[in-house]
């Protein structure tokens, strides 16, 4: 079969989003399938972008690059005439389109060139929001979702609140999971020094999403300061300056920015909690990371967090995105942190009951059941 993954992701060169629709481009491409991807320009290509280069997947760059950008690197990643969305698909014919969307509304333009040279395709939705309504897109997005093979959304209130937004019940949607970064062996062990207890927060820095400033609001409040903590972010992102002028101003001392980890274990192995104040999500990456290292979490009730970590069994749940309400799950937990290592253990038995232990090769066969499926007719062209 022939696949085709675009990913419609913007913002940043590579994200979370990235790694299903990658990974299942390698994977297909190593059992014999035929695949191509589109990705947007960046003037630093992210390595895992050049490294599907390298085993064989031709890349098409779907933005056109400045002038000053060498022709060397565009002859050796991409299409060497890095032709049109149209031409591309017509050139390569393939079974099926994979549109990866980083939230509910950046895949629109390629769902329309693929209904225009008339080549099914389906739409994978990473995030969603209570704020990101289509207004006078509306007509759009249906038209956009109600002719894909399939919608695929990575939690069921991100699918429920698409429905609501569309008005439409999406009866073949269905869900998908992401691959983590941590092998599926047994838990951790227990971090060895409990004298200070490390919360992490693992995430891009970027507060609008990730929410960080709430958490530097809570950990500010005169209870917290007095208390044996240490907070650790892990991540880059656009906004890790204001974030630490933001706590050296609210004077929250014990605040370390590590940068991107690549082995996610070593920040297992050192934190003792998982805390996540998100404002938007699909379903965390690191919040089945930690899980599956046997680590509790602080979590909002946002995107996918509650259908994995129960409230009081498996971590702590704050009701919303605000300063009192994660202010109170963390306090609940913080009065419970005689009893962490157990609650990781329950977060431990929870993820293995519900992920896949290989959500990759599960996507994989929804893809090719989707491309071999009837071409499904919607009233909207």
């Amino acid at each position: 079969m022939k696949f085709a993954f675009v990913s419609t992701m913007d913002g940043v060169p590579w994200g979370g989003s990235e790694e299903l629709w990658s990974q299942a481009a390698v994977r297909l491409k190593t059992a014999g399938h035929d695949i191509r991807a589109s990705v947007k320009y960046w003037p630093q290509l992210s390595k895992k972008v050049t490294a599907l280069a390298e085993v064989g997947i031709q890349l098409h760059i779907h933005s056109s690059p400045p002038p000053r950008l060498s022709r060397r690197i565009l002859r050796r990643f991409f299409s060497r005439s890095n032709p049109s969305e149209h031409t591309w698909l017509k050139e390569f014919s393939p079974d099926l389109v994979v549109l990866s969307q980083g939230y509910n509304a950046d895949g629109f333009e390629w769902a329309k060139t693929c209904r225009e040279v008339g080549i099914p395709y389906i739409v994978v939705v990473h995030c969603n929001s209570e704020i990101w309504w289509f207004q006078h897109r509306l007509e759009q997005a249906l038209t956009s979702y109600l002719n894909a093979r399939r919608v695929f959304c990575v939690s069921h209130k991100n699918l429920d609140l698409l429905r609501l937004q569309l008005g439409e019940p999406l009866p073949d949607a269905e869900i998908v999971w992401n691959p983590c970064n941590v092998s599926p062996e047994g838990p951790l062990p227990w971090p060895k020094d409990s004298a200070i207890l490390r919360l992490a927060c693992v995430g891009r820095i970027n507060p609008a999403q990730k929410g960080q400033d709430l958490l530097l609001q809570v950990l500010a409040r005169p209870e917290w300061q007095e208390r044996p903590i240490e907070l650790n972010l892990f991540g880059t992102g656009p906004d890790e300056q204001v974030l630490r002028k933001t706590a050296e101003m609210l004077q929250v001392k014990e605040v370390h920015f590590h940068g991107h980890v690549t082995d996610v274990k070593t920040i297992w192995e050192q934190n003792h909690l998982l805390v996540l104040p998100s404002r938007c999500e699909g379903l965390p990456i690191a919040l089945v990371e930690a899980m599956q290292c046997g680590r509790p979490s602080v979590v909002t009730d946002i995107g996918g967090n509650a259908e994995l970590c129960v409230d009081n069994e498996t971590g702590f749940v704050a009701a919303a995105p605000t300063v009192p309400l994660v202010a109170e799950a963390l306090q609940r937990a913080w009065e419970r942190r005689e009893d962490w290592c157990r609650v990781g253990l329950a977060a431990r038995a929870r993820v293995e009951k519900l992920v896949p232990r290989d959500p990759v090769g599960v996507f994989c066969e929804q893809l090719k059941s989707c491309a071999g499926a009837k071409v499904r007719i919607s009233d909207r062209s």
